[in-house]
């Protein structure tokens, strides 16, 4: 496993284009020893707590449970970003062969418009670079008009979309951003 981490001690010299500040959360690349898997069901949870009657069907975050997750992190890459013993983001990262799939992401509202998410899509961007990644690829739902905003201001552009099984229409777009 590769460890990524940054902090305030590790980190280049504040920068004000990223909102870096000297209390930023510390973010880590698969955590060695991380078993908090209920805390990191909440802090889902809590971040998806917008969408509830906002997307059909529902989001499977609520239908998941901190065993899943753990079962989730064994497969793909975990990157969490804590504020001393709080979690305050959370992404999983999936390889797809040329792509580097970002799954679960998730801030904590106490930590949104701080640019966590900025930095995390950051440290996803070098993580794929040194893999020979091409592109960092997420999905979200066509009536989350914020996220999708969000995510176009990270670099994303919707690619394509796709139906939930049962549903007539499209109900998540994936976008997409180069990393090179």
């Amino acid at each position: 496993m590769h460890l990524l981490t940054t902090s305030p001690a590790n980190s280049p010299a504040p920068d004000a284009a990223d909102g870096f500040a000297r209390n930023a959360p510390r973010i880590t690349l698969n955590p060695e020893g991380f078993e908090d898997w209920p805390a990191l069901l909440d802090l889902l949870r809590h971040a998806f707590s917008h969408t509830i009657g906002k997307v059909d069907p529902p989001s499977t975050v609520y239908g998941c449970s901190a065993v899943d997750l753990a079962l989730r992190a064994r497969n793909e890459h975990l990157m969490i970003a804590t504020q001393g013993d709080k979690l305050a983001g959370c992404l999983f990262l999936k390889d797809t062969g040329d792509a580097l799939f970002l799954g679960r992401f998730a801030i904590h509202n106490d930590h949104r418009g701080r640019c966590l998410a900025r930095r995390m899509i950051g440290r996803a961007v070098l993580w794929a670079r040194r893999h020979g990644k091409s592109r960092l690829v997420l999905e979200t739902r066509t009536t989350l008009l914020e996220n999708q905003a969000k995510f176009r201001a990270l670099g994303f552009e919707i690619t394509g979309g796709r139906a939930h099984a049962g549903y007539h229409g499209i109900t998540t777009y994936r976008m997409a951003r180069r990393v090179g």
